[in-house]
């Protein structure tokens, strides 16, 4: 008689452990704190030209530290809520149709 295993013929890759998975998450956020120590440094000991107009309010808030940051984050998260406004709002579908729509 022969055993048989209880494991699958698939091979298991580096990223099915959780272990490896927490190395990679913690890697990213320490990438993250590198690249915002670099914005702090860079930002206090040396001149950064503004990319917008003087007589802009943003203008401003342009020479604060990681700024940049976080007005690409707030702008893809406003994506990301324009689009799904856009997908549909209170039942009424903009860009969505029904799955039978061309069978109408």
């Amino acid at each position: 008689m022969s055993k048989k295993s209880n494991k699958t013929d698939q091979s298991e890759y580096w990223l099915d452990r959780p272990k490896n998975v927490r190395k990679v998450i913690f890697g990213f956020y320490g990438l993250c704190g590198v690249v915002l120590l670099i914005d702090l440094v860079y930002s206090f000991f040396f001149h950064k030209h503004s990319s917008f107009d003087p007589d802009l309010v943003i203008h401003d808030l342009e020479i604060i530290p990681t700024f940049y940051g976080i007005y690409g984050f707030a702008a893809c998260v406003g994506l990301v809520y324009v689009s799904k406004l856009m997908r549909g709002w209170k039942d009424k579908k903009f860009l969505m149709r029904d799955e039978d729509y061309w069978e109408k």
